[in-house]
């Protein structure tokens, strides 16, 4: 089997209150615009998984978190994508800013909820897992 290129996304699952935070793409956005996500990105070449993490989450939102733990990794079968999932939680409360050229809303919801909502492929994948269950 050849091997072939492919991009490692690191996402939290920030909780609270039994809600997930997750964010609506901007409809500029190449890859599936329109679509709710989890707040992360793609790794980088020199970083960690957490470090991207915590920048992606810091530059996506304005929140600052704590990563408690790894929940599992999601590839997609059908697309060239990998996610590790991490458990998050606030560390600091303050009001979430989006940056508008990659999300243009944010909700908390539970993940009964989340799954009525149009998602992204693989966040649609990690709920019918039951990835997200264990998150409180």
């Amino acid at each position: 089997m050849a091997e072939a290129q492919f991009f490692v996304g690191v996402h939290g699952v920030i909780a609270n209150r039994g809600r997930l935070l997750v964010l609506k793409r901007a409809g500029t956005m190449v890859y599936r615009p329109g679509a709710w996500d989890l707040p992360g990105g793609h790794l980088a070449i020199g970083e960690s998984s957490e470090e991207c993490l915590l920048r992606e989450i810091r530059e996506e939102t304005s929140l600052e978190v704590a990563i408690d733990r790894l929940l599992g990794l999601h590839n997609m079968i059908d697309e060239p994508y990998m996610q590790a999932l991490y458990a998050c939680r606030l560390t600091v409360y303050r009001s979430l800013r989006l940056a508008p050229n990659e999300h243009v809303e944010a909700r908390w919801v539970t993940p009964e909820e989340l799954a009525g909502m149009e998602l992204i492929p693989y966040l649609e994948g990690v709920l019918k897992r039951g990835m997200l269950s264990s998150v409180k």
